[in-house]
């Protein structure tokens, strides 16, 4: 038997049950997601299927990330983009919710209040993200931006467009 895992609308797997359980060890794989025996199939949450709610029924819960402060940053607004192809996503949002304040405003888009920098943010999100994973965070509150992975063009035309006086 496999499974397949649907996180914000992208179907991944096939995993095997012992991938599955793994999964639910490292906190991948949550109550509430969504899973099913078939890429088509009916979605299920984890929690409604008794396979699945014995492991979780053997996992602690996780407690809330501890919050990160940027010494020496003053809490500032900021708004990130990530467009996340990999199974990283609820790991990346666990991460983001350490550094402030978090609302996400629409799938990838999250605006932040939290006493950091944009280039802070980058560096230890990027950790989390895989190669085919973009991120771009604006620094609304100081006119700042840094991003990951979004190409040599992307890069060139972000500093154009940033650095012109008009």
């Amino acid at each position: 038997m496999s499974w397949f895992v649907k996180v914000e609308g992208r179907v991944y797997g096939p995993y095997t049950p012992q991938q599955m359980r793994a999964f639910v060890g490292e906190g991948r794989i949550a109550a509430h997601s969504q899973v099913s025996p078939e890429r088509d199939g009916i979605w299920t949450q984890a929690s409604d299927i008794d396979e699945f709610r014995e492991w979780l029924g053997g996992t602690q819960q996780r407690p809330a990330p501890e919050k990160r402060v940027t010494p020496g940053a003053r809490p500032a607004n900021f708004v990130v983009i990530a467009e996340i192809q990999s199974e990283s996503a609820a790991e990346f949002k666990t991460a983001l919710s350490a550094y402030g304040d978090l609302e996400q405003i629409t799938p990838g888009v999250w605006l932040l209040r939290g006493p950091t920098t944009s280039a802070v943010l980058r560096n230890e999100l990027s950790h989390i993200l895989a190669r085919e994973d973009k991120l771009l965070v604006i620094d609304a509150s100081h006119d700042r931006a840094a991003w990951f992975n979004l190409g040599r063009d992307a890069d060139q035309n972000i500093r154009e467009l940033w650095s012109r006086s008009h």
